[in-house]
């Protein structure tokens, strides 16, 4: 029984990793490419690996939609494929990697609030209190400590990108919340992939993608491959086999808590990205409240 509950327990940590992974390959690809057209590649891969998911695993009649879920489908791969992916990639080419990954850890905060906000989920005082504190967290870490800052806007145009991110992020969790009444979220997420594929093919266009593979390196190869197939691919399924196993509420927890920490640590080893005492004040004030929402 106690080695079931480890490796029931080890299921998010290994999703943390994964996706904390994420983060390091995607600072290589910004030497080579732009983020529209990392964004397509990275999909064209994880769209694959999930219709393998799919063709393996779905139920017979479990990839049909009903016309009102069209829309909702369309805008997922705008927000959370097109939106989040764009603004990710393009916060790595103007802040540090770890910086990304501690704004990130601010997405359940976000969602909780947004939900709160626009489909009435019902909140505790306690729970606005660590949104609170999780914002404070991260002015934190836009500020780098110098909260007067603020007055003068002078803020890292890469942690505000990374904001941007955030943003789509929740936006596309609240439809993955109305569309999961009628579909799992294996499927939402292979629908959301073509649909964001289909959306950057054309949008790539504007950074001329096919000129790009031209003068690709096998870092960024290998990065790419990575993040479709081991991020989006094995890690989506870890988190899922994770949320089955302990709970939504835990593994999200544990996710977001560690990422951060995986990507200080991976950044410091192939970057030589110094963890400084903001960072890390920043890291706990946006833990902590992401503790009280979470809870």
């Amino acid at each position: 029984m106690k080695i079931l509950r480890f490796l029931k327990g080890l299921l998010p940590v290994l999703t943390s990793l994964l996706f904390a992974g994420s983060f390091v390959a995607g600072k290589y690809t910004t030497l080579d490419l732009g983020p529209l057209t990392t964004s397509l590649l990275r999909y064209l891969i994880a769209a694959f690996t999930l219709g393998l998911l799919v063709k393996y695993s779905a139920r017979p009649g479990e990839l049909k939609v009903e016309r009102r879920d069209w829309l909702p489908m369309v805008l997922l791969g705008s927000f959370g494929v097109v939106g989040y992916h764009y603004f990710f990639f393009a916060s790595l080419s103007h802040t540090a990697v770890a910086n990304t990954a501690i704004i990130n850890a601010f997405n359940p905060v976000v969602t909780g609030l947004l939900a709160a906000a626009f489909i009435r989920e019902r909140l505790r005082l306690r729970q606005y209190g660590g949104g609170a504190i999780a914002l404070l967290g991260v002015l934190t870490l836009l500020t780098r400590g110098n909260l007067l800052h603020l007055l003068a806007l002078r803020l890292n145009r890469g942690d505000l990108l990374m904001l941007c991110a955030v943003f789509c992020w929740a936006i596309y969790a609240l439809l993955i919340k109305q569309l999961s009444q009628r579909h799992s979220g294996l499927i939402i997420t292979f629908y959301a992939a073509l649909s964001g594929v289909v959306q950057l093919l054309v949008l790539a266009g504007l950074e001329r993608w096919w000129q790009q593979l031209a003068t690709l390196s096998l870092a960024s190869f290998l990065s790419l491959l990575y993040m479709g197939t081991a991020a989006s691919g094995l890690g989506y399924l870890l988190f899922n086999l994770s949320v089955q196993r302990i709970g939504p509420t835990r593994t999200a927890s544990v996710v977001y808590s560690s990422v951060p920490v995986f990507v200080a640590g991976l950044a410091w080893l192939f970057f030589r990205e110094p963890v400084t005492p903001i960072m890390l004040l920043s890291m706990g004030l946006i833990l902590m409240g992401m503790n009280f929402v979470l809870r």
